[in-house]
């Protein structure tokens, strides 16, 4: 069942604690699933340093436990604190009470925007700071060529907390009839660090893809 507190399970709030592949477990609830089933862990699971511990409980655990007694798995299920305000809802079909997390993307390089372009098309689109913005079809699909390529033009770097690079992206209201993009992007002009505001526009012969030779832009210096 999903949980309005997957981010706490997954420890994915914190960017510098490796990706859990199983939610963090509370201690005795971790103890008697290493006795019971951790012969299920291969369906679970098909990550090699969890199943290289299966054997040795006191390192299984040492892995997968999560100290806080609260957000734990199964007690942040059953914590009246936690529970008790999240208001009326009602679970769906498929169990989930408030907010599911699905990956939709992956092996992205510090994505810093997604939306959709509110044409009707269900696409939804994945902004990179390293200045490349992808097109996503409905049924989940990636593009195989960029929306749009900025990757020569943006200011950015590979140190952790550049705030620099390619930093926002909008759809024109009409952007269904006239195609229009506006980004917002960092660059350097004369030695001079500047911010770029560019419109582009589609190109006529690819709807999955912004004209590069279409940029009207705007700097401003930092």
């Amino acid at each position: 069942r999903c949980s309005p507190f997957a981010a706490h399970l997954y420890d994915a709030e914190d960017a510098n604690t490796p990706v859990r592949m199983l939610p963090g477990l509370c201690p005795d609830y971790c103890t008697d699933f290493w006795k019971r089933c951790r012969s299920t862990l291969s369906l679970l699971t098909g990550d090699q340093r969890t199943m290289d511990l299966e054997s040795d409980r006191e390192r299984f655990c040492g892995y997968l436990v999560l100290r806080d007694p609260e957000y734990c798995y199964p007690n942040v299920l059953s914590s009246n604190r936690l529970n008790a305000n999240l208001g009326a809802v009602r679970a769906d079909p498929e169990g989930c009470l408030q907010i599911c997390l699905k990956e939709v993307a992956n092996r992205l390089r510090n994505p810093v925007a997604m939306l959709h372009a509110a044409d009707g098309t269900h696409r939804f689109f994945i902004a990179e700071q390293v200045g490349l913005v992808w097109a996503y079809l409905a049924n989940g699909s990636k593009v195989s060529r960029p929306f749009l390529n900025l990757t020569e033009a943006v200011l950015t770097s590979p140190w952790l907390g550049d705030e620099r690079g390619f930093l926002g992206l909008a759809f024109h209201p009409s952007f269904k009839r006239n195609g229009k993009v506006y980004v917002y992007y960092s660059i350097l002009s004369r030695k001079a660090e500047r911010i770029r505001i560019s419109e582009f526009q589609l190109l006529p012969s690819n709807v999955n893809a912004l004209d590069h030779t279409s940029e009207r832009s705007e700097g401003q210096r930092l």
